[in-house]
């Protein structure tokens, strides 16, 4: 007999869950609605199965798997939840949960799953597993503040360092010291890498050069007409290069 404590905000799917599990022959001991209640439900029946929504009213579902798996580390937590982003399921699987499920599946076999679970595997919804693999293959993009970037910007339109220092108001010097922040920030040796570097991060245009074409833009202030056009449509001013060269030894 397979026990499980089902946690879940709202009634009706709580009852659908359910019905649904127990025609396959598993044992609900106990159905809660928060995550104060699933930890005392399922330290009292010390179930096979938690079946864990994530987001709760008292506390993320992520905290609860994570007490849980201090707890009682031979209760498998299972995640059934609305949420596929990479945020959400690196939160569940970094608490310990065995299996992470999306609600909105087509072909979900809830129950199919929760035996592989019992049976030793890791299952993952193939939607949040692609989020967690996508964000894996970025890599970090360095902080830069708000002064560096705007420096930066200015320097990749091939403003001199007294012409950015007029605009912002900075001194030469100072203009200089934000250059070296954001090229150690950026790991680059020189003002030209810094600013075709961030350009490529998106961290100047605010779109990551690179990759699969994404979807259509709702917006966009690079064309003249100002309906939404595709990533290939995009126009971008080009990097003056030849002027940051020449500035290449101030740095």
């Amino acid at each position: 007999m397979t026990t499980i404590v089902v946690v879940e905000d709202h009634r009706l799917v709580r009852e659908g869950l359910r019905s649904a599990l127990e025609a396959e022959d598993f044992t609900i001991v106990a159905e809660v609605e928060n995550g104060a209640k699933a930890i005392a439900a399922a330290t009292e029946h010390r179930p096979d199965i938690v079946l864990l929504d994530l987001k709760l009213p008292d506390r993320s579902g992520a905290d609860v798997c994570r007490e849980l798996m201090g707890t009682l580390p031979e209760t498998a937590v299972v995640v059934l939840s609305a949420y596929g982003d990479e945020e959400s399921v690196r939160s569940a699987v970094d608490a310990g949960a065995r299996a992470y499920l999306l609600k909105d599946a087509e072909e979900l076999d809830l129950a199919g799953a929760l035996r592989r679970v019992l049976g030793g595997e890791s299952v993952i919804d193939p939607r949040a597993a692609s989020a967690l693999l996508d964000s894996r293959r970025q890599p970090d993009v360095p902080k830069l503040s708000e002064q560096e970037l705007n420096v930066l910007r200015l320097a990749a339109e091939g403003f001199t360092n007294p012409e950015i220092g007029a605009r912002l108001s900075l001194s030469r010097h100072t203009v200089k010291e934000y250059l070296s922040n954001a090229m150690r920030k950026l790991e680059v040796a020189s003002r030209v890498e810094a600013a075709l570097k961030a350009s490529a991060l998106g961290l100047i245009d605010g779109k990551r050069a690179g990759g699969r074409e994404q979807q259509e833009l709702r917006t966009l202030s690079y064309n003249d007409s100002g309906k939404a056009a595709r990533l290939s449509d995009i126009k971008i001013p080009a990097i003056k290069v030849s002027r940051l060269q020449e500035e290449a030894q101030e740095v």
